[in-house]
């Protein structure tokens, strides 16, 4: 019990992005590898929905610091992934997962945002792990296509690519002129996620997606993946800490938005660059599959308290 009250909220976003490489995997024919993570996700969210129970002082106390509270989104985030994969078995259950978990994240948005942005702000917990909580609610479009929601989807859609345009200057401007501080520096790497989701949920739900809006969404995932390597040496340079958390989901969901891309490019005729975007994206599963599987077997070690030799 002890050790499930001290379960980081980290934990969440991490297998959003366990979840979505599984996913990947599964496209790939590894359908295995899928059902095992959503399994252990199936586990790790009934323990959460258990410490919740039972240790509501410690997760109201998370919930009040700013960046845990961006990253409880995760929590609604596994929900719709999962309620995808459900959704297979038992339709009801699943499309009832997926919109309970919507709603639930909307309520969310509108709590921390009284929270953090109308009652009051701080510079230093204004990182991107904001956007898991803005944009974080757009996996629904990602795994919600064959539910018979559209009309919800196309509302997400439409509100996570503006969300995604109004914060972003303010971000890049945050980051350019106030130093990230160490405990946070990793959110950074959360840059990738809101693009990537925008260009999946777009090239899912919209009937007839705008090609320079597909091109601009695009160049921000391109920009954002390089930010990302670029900064890889300076995140692994840190002893390992539940912050690296925010290396996993937008690197996984950026795999996705680049098959997307590819698919996408193909469609259109352009199947030079949709070659050029295969290749990238394989090249982004070899990177992601370390990253993930190291930020896994680190929370493993956490929660099994193995001592290093």
């Amino acid at each position: 019990m002890e050790r499930l009250e001290r379960m980081p909220v980290p934990v969440l976003p991490t297998f959003v992005g366990a979840l979505t490489l599984s996913n990947v995997y599964s496209g790939m024919g590894y359908t295995w590898v899928r059902h095992l993570t959503m399994w252990a996700a199936t586990i790790v969210i009934l323990l959460y929905i258990v410490k919740i129970i039972k240790y509501p002082g410690t997760c109201k106390k998370e919930y009040e610091t700013v960046v845990p509270s961006s990253l409880y989104a995760g929590f609604c985030m596994v929900l719709m992934i999962l309620g995808g994969y459900y959704f297979e078995y038992v339709p009801a259950l699943g499309k009832g997962m997926v919109l309970f978990a919507v709603t639930l994240h909307a309520v969310h948005i509108l709590v921390f945002t009284y929270r953090n942005v109308i009652r009051k702000r701080d510079i230093n917990t204004f990182v991107p792990s904001w956007f898991v909580t803005y944009n974080g609610i757009m996996v629904s479009c990602v795994v919600g296509g064959a539910m018979n929601i559209g009309h919800i989807l196309k509302y997400v859609l439409y509100y996570g690519i503006i969300v995604y345009f109004v914060i972003l200057p303010f971000m890049l401007r945050r980051l350019i002129t106030v130093e990230v501080k160490p405990p946070v520096y990793h959110t950074m790497a959360v840059l990738l996620a809101p693009c990537s989701l925008c260009v999946v949920s777009y090239l899912n739900i919209a009937e007839a997606p705008n090609q320079v809006l597909v091109y601009v969404l695009y160049a921000c995932v391109l920009a954002s993946l390089i930010f990302v390597i670029i900064k890889l040496p300076k995140f692994f340079a840190f002893s390992f800490a539940p912050g690296f958390a925010g290396m996993t989901f937008p690197m996984c969901i950026g795999i996705v938005a680049t098959n997307k891309m590819s698919a996408y490019l193909a469609g259109i005729g352009k199947e030079s660059l949709s070659a050029y975007a295969a290749q990238l994206g394989g090249i982004q599963i070899y990177l992601t599959t370390m990253i993930v599987g190291f930020v896994l077997l680190n929370f493993l070690i956490m929660a099994l308290k193995i001592e290093r030799k």
